[in-house]
């Protein structure tokens, strides 16, 4: 009987502990044309901190078609960063080297989560931008982008 009611305690104090995990984190996803996202065609983010300065990790989601041609997708990242404008670039791997998709869902599309900067500050509001930089003028296949910002937490 003393089992049954310490599992039964444990239990719910998992329940609360997961119910009252609170998170910040902010996301947008923008549509891109999936018939040619052309490589200058930039994609604007606009993120509002609560305070004046946000430190946490930059995120970066691919949604794409199963008939993606590439095993990868270059992006650039643009925009105000740790207080100066910064422009980096990511090789986002959306296949292994067998040409399985390394991201969730099946059938016809499938996306990709990665983390791609971490301990960045931003400021309020930081305007963001992604672009494609693969070597081809126009690349397909492409249906959503997205950014995710997880802030820390103060202790």
């Amino acid at each position: 009987m003393h089992k049954i009611i310490s599992s039964i305690i444990a239990f719910v104090i998992t329940i609360l502990t997961i119910s009252c995990t609170h998170t910040d984190e902010t996301g947008q996803f923008r549509a891109v044309d999936s018939n040619c996202w052309k490589y200058g065609d930039s994609l604007l983010f606009r993120f509002n901190a609560p305070d004046s300065v946000w430190q946490g990790d930059i995120a970066i989601v691919v949604r794409h078609a199963a008939s993606y041609p590439y095993s990868n997708l270059l992006i650039e990242l643009g925009g105000q960063i740790d207080g100066d404008i910064a422009v980096d670039t990511f090789n986002i791997m959306l296949a292994d080297d067998f040409g399985n998709w390394l991201g969730r869902g099946s059938g016809l599309s499938f996306q990709r989560v990665d983390t791609i900067v971490r301990n960045v500050s931003l400021s309020a509001p930081s305007d963001l931008y992604v672009r494609h930089i693969m070597r081809a003028d126009c690349i397909t296949d492409i249906e959503q982008i997205g950014l995710i910002f997880s802030p820390y937490h103060s202790k």
